[in-house]
């Protein structure tokens, strides 16, 4: 066969596209919706985990604090004549304390010999001079402790020392009053009610 047949009986190049169609393209995308969609709630939920997880050490390490407290000093870090039922938050009067800020190592203070009963990291700062997930501190050093979802941490102590506590009126897992120990911490987690006790983080 002459050259020029065989020449003409090649098939001529064509070149080759490697990019997507507009239909695979679309195909991809769904997938990416599909996995986004189930990946979400698995994500949000361990998340939450962390947070009452973070809480729930925090409450503990505050409520060791208390109890280094009363060892040093034989009483609780409070002020003035309280009901035991009054709630205590862990705000600037309590943590100044604990913290060992420099009002409270002054005549009349609670903590004289300025001991650093609590520590921990610094909170996050949020909108309204409020904080999350830690301490928000004081130039004398003192300062407040924050729960992850904004608020403060609450607090009942045993101020009449008789190695109990009037349980909160939400709390109703048993049908007693009292519960049998000298301090009781809780957050009211994400609904930041109370009344809520779906999400409360206690230490109890």
């Amino acid at each position: 066969m002459p050259a020029n047949m065989r020449k003409s009986l090649r098939k001529p190049n064509r070149k080759r596209y490697t990019g997507f169609t507009l239909l695979e393209l679309l195909v991809v995308i769904a997938i990416i919706g599909i996995l986004a969609g189930l990946m979400y709630p698995a994500a949000t939920g361990v998340m939450r985990k962390a947070e009452s997880t973070r809480a729930s050490n925090t409450a503990y390490n505050l409520k060791a604090a208390i109890s280094s407290y009363f060892t040093e000093y034989r009483k609780y870090p409070v002020k003035g004549d309280r009901e035991e039922t009054e709630e205590l938050r862990s705000d600037n009067e309590l943590m100044d304390v604990l913290l060992g800020s420099d009002k409270e190592a002054e005549s009349g203070g609670l903590n004289p010999r300025r001991i650093a009963f609590y520590s921990g990291k610094q909170g996050k700062r949020g909108e309204g001079g409020k904080y999350k997930s830690g301490i928000s501190m004081s130039e004398d050093g003192g300062g407040e402790l924050w729960d992850p979802w904004f608020d403060y941490y609450y607090l009942r102590l045993d101020l009449d020392y008789n190695n109990r506590v009037e349980k909160p009126e939400w709390d109703n897992k048993t049908e007693s009053q009292y519960i049998p120990e000298s301090i009781l911490i809780w957050s009211s987690g994400k609904s930041g009610d109370e009344e809520d006790t779906s999400d409360n983080i206690t230490t109890w």
